[in-house]
């Protein structure tokens, strides 16, 4: 008799034990994984939107970059407890520090620190309007570099997602106009954060995603950790009641939980799907300065929520499933 000649089964780089984060595939299932990302978006959607006035109380006590080297390492730190308290490795193989490191580039300190600087020239409520184009940029980047399929659902929610963030910018589109350089530069903060998601998602890399997230945080820190005291202007000084929540807020929630969540969804979701989860955020940092500022929202808040809500169900609804075909 000949042997019957049978493909081996592939093996997966990655440990089936789920402690990195596995790539999506077109053939799975979406609504498990649109389901299961539910979580780590709500988390997102809530500490990312309420971070936007916490980090304004933050930085009228400390400098922007000198805020960051504050919270950064602890944030690095206690992902990577998280890490080992799970039984994931810390360490990271040899081949793969290259492209840590770009990851933490685009990811962490290209984004941060053109964003905090173009804060203090913009409203912190429109500023989070520009640095939340990122799906934008992240959607015609992964065209070139991953060729992901694109739905005619999922380019429509897109739309209506942008649209929402321009009913916030509103009226206030004239502080772009006063101060064009700041509105360009956090425009490049969203074009580098969203080439970084790319490379995160096309990589996909096999280690642990409490560890890489902690590394990259680390490895962010340093640059943002050197230019800090050379564009501080205000002393450093014990902060206040507010300044300390601003600061443990950033290391625990937005720099923790927060991190954890995002890089969970965006390893493990197709690009646009993943993008389209930050769109909430502003919507909420608007809300949230109605509550910890005394803001009040009007009509073209409440008009971007609901887009927003509609966008993110356009992406996020699970496809019609094909007919089973008759024997």
């Amino acid at each position: 008799m000949r042997a019957s000649r049978h493909r081996p089964p592939e093996i997966s780089p990655e440990p089936e034990d789920g402690r990195a984060a596995r790539p999506y595939s077109a053939s799975a299932p979406h609504a498990p994984r649109a389901i299961g990302a539910l979580v780590p978006i709500g988390l997102l959607t809530l500490i990312w939107g309420f971070n936007w006035p916490v980090m304004k109380m933050g930085v009228a006590q400390f400098d922007p970059l000198t805020y960051r080297s504050l919270t950064m390492p602890f944030a690095a730190l206690s992902l990577m407890a998280v890490a080992r308290l799970s039984g994931d490795t810390l360490s990271i193989p040899r081949r793969l520090w290259a492209k840590v490191a770009v990851l933490t580039l685009f990811n962490i300190s290209l984004w941060n620190g053109l964003l905090l600087f173009g804060v203090q020239n913009l409203p912190a409520g429109r500023s989070a309007i520009l640095a939340y184009t990122m799906p934008i940029w992240s959607v015609l980047i992964s065209m070139f570099l991953v060729h992901e399929p694109l739905s005619p659902r999922k380019l429509a929610g897109l739309a209506i997602g942008m649209a929402g963030m321009g009913m916030l910018l509103g009226d206030d589109i004239g502080h772009l106009e006063r101060t064009p350089i700041a509105a360009l530069i956090i425009v490049a903060a969203a074009a580098s954060w969203a080439f970084g998601t790319v490379l995160l998602r096309k990589w996909n890399l096999p280690v642990s995603q409490n560890a890489l997230s902690g590394w990259m945080l680390l490895l962010g820190f340093v640059p943002i950790g050197i230019l800090a005291p050379w564009f501080a202007t205000m002393p450093l000084r014990m902060p206040d009641g507010e300044g300390m929540f601003a600061v443990f807020y950033s290391i625990f929630l937005a720099g923790t939980v927060a991190h954890w969540a995002w890089y969970r969804v965006a390893r493990t979701l197709p690009i646009i799907v993943s993008s389209m989860t930050s769109l909430p955020v502003p919507v909420v940092g608007v809300f949230s300065g109605m509550l910890l500022l005394g803001e009040r929202p009007g009509v073209a808040e409440w008009t971007a929520l609901g887009l927003v809500v509609v966008a993110m169900i356009a992406v996020l609804w699970p496809p019609r499933a094909a007919p089973a075909a008759r024997l």
